[in-house]
């Protein structure tokens, strides 16, 4: 693992990661629209989440927002998914209390290849869209779930997390019957960068959410549903990633 890795572990353990991205964000442009991001979420989280909420987080990587899960519902049943070796365990260690899986979730079950980006682990994913050239990869076996088929019997997810770096439509497809059931909010990643690689586009993810299961997509932060041809224009000008599914 980096170093820069390290310290960030180390913030994230010694619980001064915020205080520190807020002092970034002061000074540089970026980590400033990345603390805009984290309001925009915390501010969903806290106004969707009940004591009692039951959450999925999918890509659950070093935990902030599984954190922040626990937080608010401390009484809820918690699922994660992190099909990287090392920061699974890392999760596994600090969530005692969270059902943390060593695994991803796609449409099947099974097992397939996962590439690691080892010097951005945020990045990694089903795809090598790196093809080894701009940064340093590894391709590791990782086990296969499903919602559908492998979520506890009687479990009531609340709020699903889902950040898989663009094979979010593989996470909706094996997915679809318990998001049509139970209708959680859905918050989700999708852009130019990542879904192309999946071939997946706008119509796929609108077909799934908002024709199969019922939900309407928001812009995070916005009170406004998404048309499908608003959806896909927010998708080609290739600003905004982050959208939220709800009732």
């Amino acid at each position: 693992m980096m170093v820069r890795d390290r310290l960030i572990d180390a913030a994230i353990r010694l619980h001064i990661d915020e205080p520190l991205r807020k002092a970034r964000s002061r000074v540089s442009a970026r980590d400033g629209e990345i603390a805009e991001e984290e309001r925009e979420l915390a501010q969903l989280l806290g106004s969707t989440l009940t004591p009692t909420s039951n959450c999925i987080d999918i890509g659950g990587y070093r935990g902030r927002v599984l954190g922040e899960m626990l937080r608010l519902a401390p009484d809820g049943r918690h699922i994660a998914y992190e099909p990287n070796p090392h920061l699974h365990d890392r999760l596994a260690k600090r969530f005692p209390a969270v059902d943390v899986r060593c695994a991803a979730v796609s449409n099947e079950r099974g097992e397939t290849t996962f590439t690691v980006v080892r010097d951005a682990p945020g990045l990694s994913g089903f795809r090598d869209r790196w093809q080894g050239e701009e940064h340093r990869t590894q391709a590791i076996p990782v086990r296969l779930e499903t919602l559908d088929t492998d979520l506890p019997e009687g479990y009531v997810p609340h709020f699903i997390k889902i950040d898989v770096e663009g094979a979010e439509r593989l996470v909706f497809e094996g997915g679809i019957r318990t998001i049509a059931r139970h209708r959680p909010t859905i918050l989700f990643e999708h852009g130019k960068g990542g879904a192309d690689h999946y071939d997946t586009g706008p119509a796929d993810i609108h077909g799934l959410l908002v024709g199969e299961a019922k939900l309407r997509i928001f812009a995070v932060g916005s009170e406004r549903p998404l048309s499908l041809a608003e959806f896909e224009e927010t998708f080609q000008r290739n600003d905004q990633w982050n959208f939220v599914a709800r009732a």
